[in-house]
């Protein structure tokens, strides 16, 4: 999602079209890219600063847990 800048569902798509293309298991393809993910030795500067900001900041821009109604 990251690298191509697309949602979870267009993401899940590709690995699904690798799977089939390659006749593979989808687990078996998710796990292997995951673990060599290390491999790539991470993004450019620029982008972990970025992803460094997100991070620290993201908590900010979530919506509050909605309040327990319920009572015992």
């Amino acid at each position: 999602m990251l690298a191509y800048g697309v949602t979870a569902e267009q993401a899940f798509r590709v690995l699904v079209w690798r799977s089939q293309e390659t006749n593979t298991k989808l687990r078996a393809l998710a796990a292997g890219i995951a673990a060599a993910l290390p491999t790539l030795g991470g993004g450019s500067v620029q982008q972990r600063t970025r992803f460094d900001h997100l991070l620290l900041t993201v908590h900010e821009h979530l919506s509050p847990p909605p309040a327990d109604t319920s009572s015992p």
